[in-house]
This record gives C-alpha cells, sequence and structure tokens, in this order.
C-alpha cells in the first residue's frame, strides 16, 4: 500500500469520478489516496474495517474465507465503488475480503474519525443505498446462472462484460474456476471448445474475442418480466 500525497491529482480524481455525489463536501478533502499493489488487502474478513474505502480504478477479488480452509471467489471487480458498505451499515466486522488482484487506485476515509459523520449525511447514505440495491439486484440475476446455465455461456458472458474495446481479455483460470464454483480442468476443457468452435483464440494467456455475434448470442440474456405466474 502506498499513499499518493498529490493535492491535484485527488482533485482530478473527485472530478472525474463525481466523489461529491458520494461523500460530503467538507469530506471530499480529507480523502486519501492510495495505490493498493496487487495481493494487498483493502479489507481482511474477520477484522474490523480500519478505512472506508471506494475503489477508483484497476482490479479487485472479493473473496470469502471457510472454516476449513477453502477460498470462494464472489466476484472480480474492475468497476469503481464504494466497498464495506454492509460492514459500515450494520457496525460488524468484514464479511469478506477485499484483495487487489493487480495495482488498484483507491481513495478513502478512516472509519474511526468520519463513521459517524457519513452516517448522518443524506448524500453518502443515498449513494450507499443505491450501491447496495446495484448488488443486490446483480445477484438476484447471476446468482441463478450458476444453477440453471452452463459453463460455456457463464464464459462467454464473462469475456463480453469483461473485454476491453479490442475485445481482449487476460483471465486469471483458476480465479475464473473458482468465481464458477468448477473445477480448472473443467474450465479449460469449455475454453478449448470455445477456440475450436472459432468464438475465441488464445495467445499465451490473453484470449481475444473472434466472433463478437456468436459470442452474444451464447450469452446469457437477462431480462425483466411482470406478471409472470410461477
Amino acid at each position: 500500500m502506498k499513499k499518493i500525497h498529490h493535492p491535484n491529482q485527488l482533485q482530478t480524481m473527485i472530478a472525474d469520478y463525481q466523489l461529491e455525489q458520494v461523500f460530503p463536501k467538507d469530506c471530499l478533502s480529507q480523502l486519501e489516496l492510495v495505490l493498493y499493489q496487487a495481493g494487498d488487502y483493502i479489507c481482511r474478513q474477520g477484522t474490523e474495517q480500519a478505512v472506508i474505502p471506494y475503489f477508483l480504478k484497476g482490479r479487485l477479488k472479493i473473496v470469502h474465507s471457510l472454516e476449513n480452509g477453502s477460498d470462494t471467489i464472489l466476484e472480480i471487480q474492475e468497476k469503481p465503488g464504494l466497498l464495506g458498505e454492509i460492514e459500515l451499515l450494520l457496525d460488524r466486522v468484514c464479511i469478506t475480503s477485499v484483495i487487489a488482484d493487480q495495482d488498484s487506485l483507491v481513495v478513502q476515509l478512516s472509519a474511526r474519525h468520519f463513521k459517524d459523520r457519513l452516517l448522518q449525511d443524506p448524500t453518502f447514505l443515498r449513494s450507499t443505498a443505491k450501491t447496495l440495491a446495484k448488488k443486490l439486484h446483480q445477484i438476484n440475476y447471476f446468482a441463478p446462472a450458476n444453477f440453471h446455465y452452463s459453463v460455456k455461456k457463464r464464459v462467454a458472458t464473462h469475456f463480453l462484460e469483461h473485454c476491453d474495446e479490442q475485445g481482449t481479455i487476460k483471465p486469471k483460470m483458476n480465479q475464473l474456476a473458482l468465481l464458477f464454483g468448477i473445477s480448472y480442468r473443467h474450465l479449460s476443457r469449455v475454453i478449448k471448445q470455445m477456440i475450436d468452435e472459432g468464438l475465441i483464440k488464445r495467445e499465451r494467456r490473453i484470449y481475444t474475442i473472434l466472433d463478437k455475434k456468436r459470442m452474444g448470442d451464447l450469452s446469457i440474456k437477462h431480462t425483466e418480466t411482470t406478471d409472470r405466474k410461477l
């Protein structure tokens, strides 16, 4: 972890990420700009949350550890957003670990000094409520996918959502297998099948989508229904 003492860069981040819509105005100047290097913990499961972090850019993995020593990757996060909202609102220890999967930029406030202030601020509470609602919405859509959709469809969806503008992605396959709840060998077979079908190609550890239309047709479509009889 490396704190960046650069006021101009902090002001740029506040403007670029519209942080005035997240934090109270009197707290903006107190934000710390921090670079978490790959492998650094931002939050550690079972410990009190020392900071109130807002993720800007990079890549994080959200991990839950079980008593038997096994880890489950709940999410790979690349989009900006507040972290640790549940722990903050419920005043509990961290229920998951948030780990930098690559060098990641975060702004943060000391929980000890700013927690009470933030929990009384309507701007922060409204932003936090929207963040939690989006996460719940995502869970409601994607959690059933592990039970009702094939691994091939889930891979196609993941690649499309996380690739760059050129259609390339460099996933960590062991993490992806954990995220899908399958074995590394099973995932490798599915990936090879997609390569053989001309959907993607692999050069070393980088994958490129060759046919976005076919990948889009294969991916999971999440549609909302109303008045459906179950």
